[in-house]
């Protein structure tokens, strides 16, 4: 059985759609599974229990399966062709990719919308499995992600707190997210970590910068100048994950890393910083996460509410 998953988006979609993967690896345990998307996020899957392979979608004769009548690259229709599943959740309003797809000729396709819809109401992983309904498969009652990082990703993350004093205890924070409405100000974060660190010294703060969170990294480097701070800065996801699963606490924001933390390890505590987007929907869908929200807005949440719930984890 080789399957072929078609998935854009950011990270956050990615680790949703993990429990859809795992029916699939659970119904055909030895099947040849692909996802055609971004290698960087789908790497955290990747000969980790779900995937045996990845294709970029960023390659440029793809996009001609999004032009009627287009002329399309032979490479690419005999790659889809030779799939006897093909999932997809591209945007497709009129239908020029399934089209498109037809036209390779694999046994079968099923597609499925990639924007949950609104006021769904439950974790956004029971829309993404809907693509699987039709094979028979279905969510059990446990919809949340796991991460199986390798030997390699484990003994990365052990040398990158090589350096810590025995017995540190580790809270990860990530200032960032995807919009600047789901961010809590970085002078919270700034007083935050300087108040735990005072109320628990056994304490090291890990910063975790992505490519879009330089300013706020900058911020709290120098904030952080005088704390014990590791700065985990664009690591690979696989390598990130297995760094999360030795912290202690994580703190963060509606976003695709506060997911990878939550799918790192199953009783890593998470505390989230919720503004406008719905948690019962994007909230990772597990026991031990924890979500704060601000009223009217996350800059209204206080430094005190945050402190008292990371203290009452710790």
């Amino acid at each position: 059985m080789n399957i072929l998953v078609i998935r854009g988006g950011a990270l956050g979609d990615f680790i949703v759609t993990l429990p859809t993967l795992r029916l699939l690896r659970e119904r055909w345990p030895d099947a040849h599974i692909e996802v055609l998307g971004q290698p960087h996020l789908a790497e955290i899957a990747l000969h980790r229990h779900y995937l045996n392979g990845i294709r970029s979608v960023n390659h440029g004769p793809l996009s001609a399966f999004f032009t009627p009548r287009a002329v399309l690259d032979p490479g690419w229709m005999d790659y889809i062709g030779d799939f006897d599943l093909v999932l997809s959740y591209f945007y497709d309003p009129d239908g020029l990719f399934l089209a498109n797809l037809k036209r390779c000729n694999p046994v079968e396709i099923l597609t499925h919308p990639p924007r949950v819809p609104e006021s769904f109401g439950r974790p956004a992983a029971h829309h993404f499995a809907g693509i699987v309904e039709p094979l028979g498969l279905k969510l059990p009652e446990d919809v949340a992600s796991d991460i199986f990082p390798l030997p390699e990703d484990v003994d990365a993350a052990r040398a990158f707190l090589a350096g810590l004093p025995p017995r540190t205890r580790l809270v990860a924070i990530h200032p960032g997210s995807g919009g600047e409405t789901k961010n809590w100000p970085v002078e919270s974060w700034a007083e935050l970590g300087r108040q735990l660190v005072r109320a628990k010294p056994d304490l090291a703060l890990l910063l975790i910068e992505g490519e879009a969170d330089g300013e706020q990294a900058r911020f709290l480097i120098e904030a952080w100048k005088d704390l014990p701070q590791l700065r985990a800065r664009w690591l690979p996801l696989p390598i990130l994950a297995a760094l999360l699963r030795g912290a202690d606490l994580f703190l963060g924001h509606d976003s695709g890393i506060t997911h990878l933390a939550a799918a790192s390890r199953r009783d890593l505590p998470v505390i989230a910083l919720f503004g406008p987007t719905d948690s019962a929907v994007w909230a990772p869908p597990r026991s031990g996460v924890h979500i704060l929200k601000g009223n009217p807005t996350l800059s209204a949440l206080p430094v005190e509410q945050v402190l008292a719930a990371a203290l009452a984890l710790l």
